[in-house]
């Protein structure tokens, strides 16, 4: 696929994203050039994005961004959506996650997880951490340090009222080996 390797510290990965595809909030370091990431549309992807059958990423070498991802809903199986990917043993700043702009009509935040075979090994709630600022969050990340290279399964799902009314925005996977 061709992707580039970052080499920036953390703040620099989030100022770069911003730079390549949208609004991810900066953290104020100079951002790389936007050529060091691999942008893909979301419809572009093989899988339907069911548990069984994940949107599949391939290997990601560098930073990988995937545009344009529909709106996590309400009811079964349009609360959650799975994309699975390789990756070589991640840097101290690598992270995967999920960007997106809430608005008052999709109000709900995409909230992500990763697994290793059946094992989850890190969650929102335990691991994850925002970027922007409440109430107008921009993205919800994972950090990758720590895990061994491998292939893993990256869930994202809507978590306020899973069966109600409530929208997620469109929004972008972002994974940056750091």
């Amino acid at each position: 696929m061709g992707i580039a390797r970052a080499r920036r510290a953390f703040g620099t990965v989030l100022g770069s994203l911003a730079l390549a595809a949208g609004s991810l909030a900066a953290t104020g370091a100079q951002p790389a050039h936007a050529s060091s990431a691999t942008v893909v549309g979301c419809g572009s992807l093989y899988g339907s994005g069911s548990y069984s059958d994940p949107l599949r990423l391939g290997t990601v070498r560098g930073t990988l961004i995937v545009t344009g991802c529909a709106p996590l809903t309400s009811g079964t199986p349009y609360n959650h959506r799975y994309f699975i990917f390789a990756m070589g043993t991640p840097g101290s700043n690598a992270v995967a996650g999920a960007r997106f702009r809430l608005t008052s009509s999709q109000n709900a935040a995409v909230h992500p997880r990763l697994a290793s075979g059946a094992w989850t090994v890190r969650t929102s709630s335990s691991h994850g951490f925002w970027t922007g600022d409440s109430p107008n969050f921009t993205g919800r990340w994972l950090p990758l340090r720590g895990l061994s290279a491998g292939t893993y399964r990256l869930g994202v799902e809507k978590l306020r009222s899973p069966l109600s009314s409530y929208s997620t925005p469109r929004f972008d996977i972002v994974i940056s080996m750091g």
